[in-house]
């Protein structure tokens, strides 16, 4: 699967060079304004901290106690692990080692991680929902929005499971049907686990604001990066767009959006006369900037090996 997701990725690269004039994308790409690139650098470093914010919120919620530049730093790996391995995967369970090692198990550490994933769903998927809606008409989006409709049903009816366990002996009997029965354990405690989170709801419903927050803050990393790469698209095409295509690259079916983020860039802002070159342009160096972000987790998980051997060592000579 991982290989496939490689292949399509690359693929779906090779096909877009095809179809965008190469030399368009090298001129833009040589006049992007470095002070405006810096600016979308540390908007998105401020958007990764509240995010931080956030999973410690959850964290301290079932009495794992980190301190916040810690959280911060695991975040970041977690960032930069997300890079490399499939569907973000990596990156969560980098989160959860880290986590478990303040807690009582990694299977309180993997309920934080969970619930950080599904309050970022469901709050991406709803502000898409809520941007792209004046876009339905007027670019004739009326099939993708059904199906974004449907990814937001299916985010919060997640959520609505983990706040309604009485539903669970229902899922399990589903499950057991088509042959995965075997999960029932594991699923009865990770319910055990998610217990800390249900009387918690004006929690939740500060850390879905949160969650929006930080999403509209990735929209004008958008915004900064286009001004860098001077064009000229108004901020209200961003607010259109940039949720959907979020929703659309976190689907499972790319090595971390690479071609999927690009392509579906070019069809979307070219409904408002951006040229193929531009919208390539902008959405590449978008994960460039991200990627570059993301290496700062990667320093931390380098600098902090020796650290990390001298303890083991410790551990191994004790009795």
């Amino acid at each position: 699967m991982f290989g496939a997701k490689i292949a399509f990725s690359l693929g779906l690269m090779a096909y877009l060079f095809t179809r965008i004039p190469i030399g368009g994308v090298g001129a833009t790409l040589r006049q992007a304004d470095p002070v405006w690139l810096a600016a979308a650098f540390l908007l998105l470093v401020a958007s990764n901290l509240l995010g931080s914010f956030q999973w410690s919120r959850l964290l301290r919620a079932v009495e794992i106690r980190i301190p916040f530049w810690k959280v911060c730093s695991y975040y970041h790996v977690g960032l930069f692990f997300n890079n490399f391995l499939p569907a973000n995967i990596g990156g969560d369970i980098a989160r959860v080692v880290d986590a478990s090692r303040y807690g009582t198990s990694k299977a309180t550490a993997f309920s934080t991680v969970l619930m950080d994933r599904l309050v970022g769903t469901v709050a991406l998927a709803g502000l898409a929902l809520v941007t792209t809606l004046p876009a339905i008409d007027r670019f004739h989006l009326s099939l993708i929005y059904a199906t974004l409709v449907g990814f937001f049903a299916m985010s919060v009816g997640v959520v609505w499971i983990v706040f309604h366990p009485a539903l669970l002996p229902a899922l399990e009997r589903l499950l057991a049907r088509i042959g995965l029965g075997g999960l029932k354990p594991h699923l009865d405690d990770l319910a055990g686990r998610l217990q800390g989170f249900r009387d918690r709801r004006r929690m939740f419903m500060g850390l879905f604001l949160v969650a929006i927050v930080v999403q509209v803050s990735r929209i004008f990393v958008h915004v900064l990066v286009a001004r860098s790469l001077g064009l000229a698209i108004p901020v209200a095409y961003f607010f259109l767009f940039v949720p959907l295509l979020a929703v659309i690259v976190s689907l499972p079916i790319s090595l971390n959006g690479i071609g999927v983020r690009e392509g579906a860039g070019i069809v979307l802002f070219g409904l408002v006369g951006v040229a193929r070159a531009h919208a390539f342009a902008l959405q590449f160096t978008t994960y460039l900037v991200a990627l570059a972000v993301s290496l700062l987790g990667g320093m931390v998980f380098l600098l902090r090996i020796p650290h990390r051997r001298a303890e083991a060592r410790t551990l191994r000579r004790s009795p």
